[in-house]
């Protein structure tokens, strides 16, 4: 669909708006293109994927598998863990609520809006405001002003989630890049998130994915439950 038309015309800020999302107030055909993107990437059946994962951080770098398990209408979650079997990260998402448990570190953890761009689903969330959008050389960039007060931004290609950033002033602080999903997958092959504020970066790669039917309720409220993996979590079903 073209947008240049309606484009032309859009060209004032929206009043209030962050400066930094340089866009113009979406038109409507835009906004049609955002709405279609939404139903295009939801969850519509449990699947779990398994993944290796890279991080750094200042003074540490680090690196083992991890599995994500998805689960509609929209539920998720992800473990990591190092090569020696250690936990290495634990965290679900319902909606747009965070949950991970308090005896591990969130750091490498994206926020909401973020996290499901790298599993490759658009979803800004609950609340979310469309204030500023544009069709860019075959991609569509969207601005979103989050309940919060965070502004949010996606590029979409083909109604995929390219990039996606969390915006603080005029600086980019926190940001995932997903590539095109693998031969047979609706999964980007690779995902990485950044937060540029505390240099801090986690690499995912996808290795596997099955469709499941679905997943014990208990796995979106996560606790530690020990400090090392099943054996068998990476190799079956967790």
């Amino acid at each position: 669909m073209s947008v240049g038309l309606a484009l032309a015309s859009a060209c004032a800020t929206v009043p209030g708006a962050d400066p930094s999302m340089q866009l113009p107030e979406p038109p409507a055909a835009v906004a049609a293109e955002a709405v279609r993107a939404e139903r295009t990437t939801r969850i519509t059946t449990a699947a779990r994927l398994v993944f290796a994962w890279r991080a750094q951080e200042p003074d540490f770098r680090s690196e083992g598998m991890g599995v994500a398990r998805i689960e509609p209408p929209d539920k998720a979650r992800l473990d990591l863990f190092f090569d020696n079997g250690e936990v290495a990260a634990i965290a679900a998402l319902v909606g747009d609520e965070l949950r991970i448990p308090a005896e591990l570190p969130s750091e490498l953890v994206p926020p909401p809006a973020l996290f499901w761009a790298a599993l490759g689903v658009f979803r800004p969330g609950d609340g979310a405001t469309l204030v500023a959008g544009r069709e860019d050389n075959g991609s569509i960039e969207l601005g979103y002003r989050l309940p919060v007060g965070d502004r949010v931004r996606f590029r979409l290609r083909g109604h995929a989630v390219a990039d996606a950033m969390v915006l603080d002033g005029g600086a980019v602080v926190q940001r995932v890049v997903a590539s095109e999903p693998g031969p047979g997958s609706a999964y980007p092959a690779e995902a990485t998130y950044r937060n540029l504020r505390d240099y801090r970066e986690l690499r995912l790669r996808l290795e596997t994915f099955e469709h499941v039917d679905s997943f014990p309720s208990d796995i979106w409220n996560p606790g530690l439950r020990g400090s090392r993996r099943d054996p068998a979590s990476l190799g079956g079903r967790l």
